[in-house]
């Protein structure tokens, strides 16, 4: 079961296998979005899901906790170099890709 995004002039175009929509409780036409779990896997959800207990139970705390971890890295300066960031990023898709900076 495959997800295939396919630009459409200046459009993004993201095709979701019938099984998919059928389990996220979604119909064709549906607007979706995807949302980060704790587990780090990617969910499928309405934008304006007003059962929140849809989400994955603890995801608040999960997400929270992770910028927490953060910014507690940022103050003790356990930060990448931007100039190293950008030059990894431009690597990317290239015959010469960088491993991630640390």
């Amino acid at each position: 079961m495959a997800t295939q995004i396919a630009r459409i002039g200046g459009t993004a175009t993201v095709e979701i296998p019938e099984e998919l929509l059928r389990r996220a409780n979604l119909s064709i036409g549906d607007p979706v979005e995807w949302t980060l779990t704790p587990s780090g896997a990617l969910a499928l959800r309405t934008p304006n899901c007003a059962d929140e207990s849809a989400m994955e139970e603890g995801y608040e705390e999960w997400a929270l906790a992770e910028i927490q971890a953060g910014l507690a890295e940022a103050e003790a300066g356990q930060t990448v170099p931007h100039e190293k960031v950008v030059e990894w990023l431009r690597s990317w898709g290239t015959e010469h890709e960088l491993p991630p900076p640390l």
